[in-house]
């Protein structure tokens, strides 16, 4: 098969654009500390319900009464749906209860611990997952 300059810099392009989306994604053990799981108590400020990962927002007050806005991520919205999620998940003003790994970078930011449960106003939720069922 000859290939004309055309046909070659489609080629080309459409290897870009499939290389760029395989690298774009990443996995957590880079920027999550999973010997740390920390558990927290707060109030949701926002569940946001999009690719690639949903979000769940929400702020933690500290002994001192300092309130710090906490992110937690999660699943694409598609694999928590099949789980049983729903976009109304969280509301704002919902008193939670999870645990996070939190980032290795010291921020408020943490990938959701799923094998324990997430409560909401005092209510399960979330159920935990075993890690060791496929």
């Amino acid at each position: 098969m000859k290939f004309t300059r055309p046909r070659f810099s489609v080629l080309i392009l459409g290897l870009l654009v499939l290389a760029s989306s395989v690298l774009a994604h990443h996995g957590t053990n880079i920027s999550y500390d999973h010997n740390k799981p920390t558990t927290l108590n707060g109030t949701v400020t926002e569940f946001v319900w999009s690719n690639p990962h949903c979000q769940l927002y929400f702020d933690v007050k500290d002994a001192s009464g300092k309130v710090t806005n906490w992110a937690g991520e999660l699943n694409s919205p598609s694999v928590l749906g099949r789980q049983g999620w729903t976009k109304r998940q969280f509301k704002a003003g919902d008193q939670i209860k999870i645990t996070v790994f939190p980032s290795k970078a010291g921020t408020p930011v943490g990938v959701v611990d799923r094998t324990h449960a997430i409560l909401a106003n005092g209510k399960e939720v979330v159920a935990a997952v075993d890690r060791n069922v496929d």
